[in-house]
């Protein structure tokens, strides 16, 4: 190798390579606020309002986007000034039991079963305590309102799924189970014509 070409390649090696020598260069004046940015913290002063506090109050009447049903007990624990709610206080479509069977089918399918039935594989694991049928009458006939704390809060071995479901969520797998209930329990004689035409055709 010649020398020239030598010299060409540790110049380019000096220009292009790894060089961290400007990490311990004392940052510009004008950049400090890149690295230390003043903040207001909670609890804290600030000159910016009259009151010298940071934090502020909430705006009148303003709703959380996580609570939309602030100030309606009944739909948020499921309980009014007499007990448990006794319908589900709010309302079921076809859209609505549709999440609720998509969320039922993620959630509580895992221990419940798909049909709610306490066959799963998970079940079949667990030893020290089946989860139960949710078909057995002592639970179908719970209000709904117990049915929407239990699955806030959880019981026995089940957990809380506050955290997991929204209201809306809790309540929309409610009003599925009630469906997958009454599915499970229907009579074929009592179906629409046209129910019972398709059924027929489906039958082996």
């Amino acid at each position: 190798m010649s020398s020239s070409r030598a010299c060409t390649i540790l110049l380019a090696t000096a220009l292009f390579g790894c060089d961290n020598r400007q990490a311990f260069v004392t940052p510009e004046p004008g950049l400090e606020r890149m690295l230390t940015q003043p903040r207001a913290m909670p609890y804290g002063q600030s000159s910016a309002f009259g009151d010298g506090r940071a934090m502020r109050e909430s705006v009148p009447d303003t709703v959380a986007r996580e609570r939309p049903f602030v100030g309606q007990p009944v739909i948020e624990t499921g309980r009014d000034s007499v007990g448990y709610a006794l319908v589900i206080p709010i309302a079921v479509s076809r859209e609505s039991l549709e999440a609720g069977r998509a969320s039922f089918e993620r959630i509580c399918a895992t221990c419940h079963g798909v049909l709610g039935d306490g066959h799963s594989v998970v079940a079949e694991k667990m030893e020290l305590r089946k989860p139960p049928s949710l078909h057995e009458p002592r639970i179908a006939a719970l209000p709904p309102g117990k049915i929407f704390e239990v699955v806030s809060h959880g019981y026995g071995l089940m957990p809380a799924y506050a955290s997991t479901l929204s209201v809306a969520e809790r309540w929309s797998v409610i009003a599925y189970l009630d469906a997958l209930r009454a599915s499970q329990a229907a009579i074929a004689d009592d179906l629409p014509l046209q129910d019972r035409t398709q059924l027929a055709r489906s039958e082996p």
